[in-house]
């Protein structure tokens, strides 16, 4: 894949970027476009989130926050069209007994003594390697959702929707996640407990041999 271009913009300038992500910016998430150099990578950046008091209420009260963070790369033309997706989860949840702080995601726990830490470990792991493999003019299109659930929380609705929809729940479609998800947001809503969604376009960009 050779070096491309961005939309309007002079020479002078696309050779600035060869080294410069492109960022679109949003409250709380941030997406951006990677040097030419390394594929046109999404760039993915968030603000302070474990400063809200909301979320830092719920932390200090032993629910996890649960991070669902869904990168797409989109291909314009006459009708856009989706050409790649990435999904990442991370969880974490303060320990009531020595104050420190356990970040999950991908099947690894990491455990740090402070919440700066974690803050750390969390903005590391919201990241994605999704880049085009191929020419043409795209963007990138980010959500991220925060939720704040105990699991007997959703182990309790789990049980009380088993007989409706537990074949649905046992699957492992992302249709199956998103039926989950939007579950999960229902008893959010329902008991009263903080969630978060933050959406964020980048710049668009073109790609050429």
């Amino acid at each position: 894949m050779g070096i491309g271009r961005s939309w309007g913009w002079t020479p002078g300038l696309l050779l600035s970027l060869a080294a410069t992500p492109i960022v679109g910016q949003a409250p709380g998430l941030s997406m951006g476009v990677g040097p030419a150099t390394q594929g046109w990578p999404a760039v993915v950046e968030t603000g302070p989130l474990l400063e809200d008091e909301g979320l830092r209420a719920a932390l200090d009260s032993a629910l996890p926050l649960r991070f669902f963070l869904r990168v797409e790369l989109w291909r314009r033309g006459l009708v856009d069209r989706l050409a790649g997706a990435d999904e990442v989860s991370v969880a974490i949840v303060q320990d009531p007994l020595t104050g420190g702080y356990s970040v999950e995601s991908f099947g690894v726990q990491r455990r740090v003594p402070t919440i700066d830490a974690a803050h750390l470990v969390l903005k590391s792991q919201l990241s994605t390697n999704l880049r085009p493999n191929g020419s043409g003019r795209y963007y990138y299109l980010g959500v991220l959702e925060i939720e704040t659930l105990s699991l007997s929380d959703l182990e309790e609705l789990r049980r009380w929707l088993r007989g409706e929809v537990a074949p649905a729940l046992g699957g492992q479609s992302p249709g199956t996640r998103a039926v989950e998800r939007g579950l999960r947001r229902l008893m959010i809503r329902v008991i009263g407990l903080p969630n978060r969604r933050f959406e964020a376009r980048s710049p668009g960009f073109e790609t050429g041999e």
